[in-house]
């Protein structure tokens, strides 16, 4: 009896680790974030729901990965305004030099 219950217990086991789906923020949470000057953006795959907050050198020029606290952005050589790392996008690395990528 032990022996037929086993697969049984086990599948149940592993289908209460299966996620339910993707995380999102609360009606709350998503005010908080826009008030805040971030807005709500989707994490790659996942498609969990995130803050991406905004960044405090915003717009300022840059030329290297190092000038700014999220990235540089490649094409138009000025920090990004906001903190998400989320799609396809150029930056320049720490020598200066644009790399091309997409992040999902």
């Amino acid at each position: 009896m032990i022996d037929r219950l086993a697969p049984a217990a086990l599948a149940l086991m592993l289908a209460s680790c299966a996620p339910s789906g993707p995380d999102t923020l609360s009606p709350a949470e998503a005010a908080v974030c826009e008030a805040r000057g971030g807005y709500v953006g989707v994490a790659g795959i996942s498609a969990a729901e995130f803050c991406a907050e905004p960044t405090p050198d915003a717009g300022q020029s840059c030329s290297r990965a190092n000038q700014c606290s999220a990235y540089c952005d490649g094409d138009t050589r000025s920090c990004a305004t906001h903190s998400n790392p989320f799609g396809c996008y150029s930056y320049l690395d720490e020598t200066g030099q644009p790399v091309h990528i997409c992040v999902d």
